[in-house]
């Protein structure tokens, strides 16, 4: 299901600055894995997400928005414990290989994701690792284990919940709205 979601999008999620692309790096396309999400000094226990989009501030820093399927509270209690943000700082780490692969984009010929990104100055020349300044998970749930935790908890502020039956339906207008609320600028009154 994640795959029919866009390799490469800022409607649904603008750019941050207004410059450039979120870029799909999971589920896997091509023979490349994509990027993984860790801890600073680890090198062992890295998070791969069901699904993750990435904006990179060009080499700066990067923005990640992830998408995790669960099929059972314990499975979402393990999923929910790698972001929370008061525990640790996390990490981006992405290999070049990754970023000068070819995509299909739409309505273009295929560019090196790290092009489609359009939010980074020069070609990669060794893999990244970045720090991940703005998080976002959006929690798929088993139809079941979602009308039970919406009723028992609340949601921290990167969590967002949906059904696992909706995953499918990222066109409907009601499922664009929803997933906009995720946007970094969401989070301001006024852009400046």
């Amino acid at each position: 299901m994640l795959l029919k979601w866009p390799r490469r999008t800022n409607s649904v999620w603008p750019a941050p600055g207004g410059r450039g692309f979120w870029l799909r790096g999971q589920p896997k396309e091509g023979t490349t894995p994509g990027p993984r999400i860790s801890s600073p000094g680890a090198n062992l226990f890295a998070t791969q997400p069901d699904a993750l989009w990435v904006h990179f501030s060009d080499y700066d820093f990067c923005d990640i928005v992830a998408v995790e399927s669960c099929g059972t509270s314990q499975n979402l209690n393990d999923k929910r414990s790698r972001y929370i943000p008061a525990s640790h700082s996390l990490l981006l780490r992405c290999s070049e290989k990754w970023l000068r692969e070819k995509i299909a984009i739409q309505g273009g010929r295929p560019r090196s994701r790290w092009k489609a990104a359009a939010s980074i100055a020069h070609a990669p020349t060794g893999d990244l690792s970045l720090p991940i300044r703005f998080v976002r998970v959006l929690y798929a749930l088993a139809n079941p284990v979602y009308h039970a935790w919406c009723s028992n908890h609340v949601p921290t502020g990167h969590e967002f919940y949906c059904p696992h039956s909706s995953l499918d339906s990222y066109n409907s207008p009601k499922m664009q709205l929803f997933l906009g609320q995720m946007s970094i600028a969401k989070q301001f009154y006024v852009r400046p």
